[in-house]
């Protein structure tokens, strides 16, 4: 395949996106020129990134909600350093052929930082209102991204630093020297999930 299809071969889903649910259908339009993938390639990586987004919303957001309401946000501090990246990798486990990783434009932990193609779709989606999930294709491997929106309980630890409590500063300090994520309103575009899916 072409380097300059390789860098950036997108297809834009244009439906509703809602945080935290599931997508049943989409209307694609290409916006690169390639060939498009056939329609039941695209029904099968939508619904097998769907699947794999829900279940790590699902495992992460139950670990930080109960993290939040026993130990506040510096108890979520921890769950975000030690289980994140292990419930990340698991949520891909769960589904065969699909790898899945959080990816963001402002990382706090620096496994998260975007590659150049993600840094492309995450620049794409924070342009629209709302942000849009995206596939990527390249090579018969499709990468689906599922945009992540900040919520209210997500300000509690990546809203405006001034409004931190003093140990919530201190202990982002010391897990996340560059932290980066911090400043976000509600709304705001934070990251996206990307689900890696290897088509036969």
């Amino acid at each position: 395949m072409k380097k300059r299809t390789r860098f950036a071969i997108f297809l834009i889903f244009l439906f509703a996106f809602f945080a935290m649910t599931s997508c049943d259908r989409a209307t694609v339009e290409p916006v690169a020129a390639d060939p498009a993938p056939l329609p039941e390639a695209i029904a099968e990586v939508t619904a097998r990134g769907e699947a794999a987004a829900k279940v790590l919303m699902e495992r992460l957001g139950a670990q930080l909600k109960g993290a939040i309401e026993s130990g506040g946000p510096v108890a979520a501090i921890t769950v975000c350093q030690q289980v994140a990246i292990p419930l990340t990798t698991s949520a891909g486990a769960a589904f065969e052929g699909v790898t899945v990783k959080r990816t963001t434009l402002k990382p706090r932990n620096p496994a998260n930082a975007p590659d150049e193609h993600d840094r492309a779709v995450l620049e794409a989606m924070a342009a629209q209102s709302p942000p849009q999930p995206v596939i990527r294709w390249e090579d018969g491997v499709a990468h689906f991204y599922r945009p992540l929106l900040t919520q209210e309980v997500c300000l509690k630890c990546h809203g405006d630093p001034a409004t931190f409590p003093k140990e919530l500063t201190e202990a982002l300090a010391f897990a996340y020297p560059a932290d980066a994520a911090t400043g976000y309103a509600l709304g705001d575009l934070r990251g996206a999930i990307r689900v890696t899916v290897d088509l036969p």
